[in-house]
C-alpha cells in the first residue's frame, strides 16, 4: 500500500470508527473538522505521547481528506513531509497541525486552520 492508499484508508478508519464508538457520523466537510476540533481538545491532555503521534498519523490523515476534497490539491511529499500541495507551490500539512492541536491546545485550532485554507491558498 503507498503513502496515498495508507491516507484514504486511514481517513475511512476515522469516520468508520468514531460512527461505531461514538455514535458520530463525520463527513468529509467543515462540520466534522470542527467536531474532530473538539474531540482533540476534549482528549489531547489524556493522551501520552506514543498515542498522540499515532492519533496524529490517522487524524491528520482525515483532515488532509476533507481539505483535498473540498479546496483541491493533491498529496504530495516534499521535504517537510506530506502535505495537500496547491498552485503556486503552496502546501498545507495536515499532520503537523493535528500534532500542534494536540501540543498547544485551541491556540493552534485544526477548525480554524481547515477554514483558512480558502482564503490563503486558493
Amino acid at each position: 500500500m503507498d503513502n496515498i492508499e495508507r491516507i484514504k484508508a486511514n481517513a475511512a478508519l476515522v469516520v468508520d470508527t468514531f460512527a461505531k464508538n461514538n455514535d458520530v457520523e463525520l463527513d468529509y466537510d467543515e462540520n466534522s473538522v470542527e467536531w474532530l476540533d473538539g474531540y482533540i481538545e476534549r482528549n489531547r491532555e489524556n493522551w501520552d505521547e506514543e498515542m498522540s503521534e499515532r492519533l496524529s498519523s490517522v487524524l491528520g490523515s482525515f483532515l488532509g481528506e476533507c481539505i483535498r476534497r473540498n479546496f483541491g490539491g493533491e498529496w504530495m511529499v516534499t521535504e517537510n513531509g506530506l502535505g495537500i500541495a496547491f498552485d503556486g507551490g503552496n502546501v498545507a500539512f495536515p499532520f503537523n497541525k493535528i500534532r500542534k492541536h494536540m501540543q498547544n491546545g485551541s491556540d493552534d485550532s485544526i477548525a480554524g486552520f481547515y477554514r483558512t485554507i480558502p482564503v490563503i491558498f486558493n
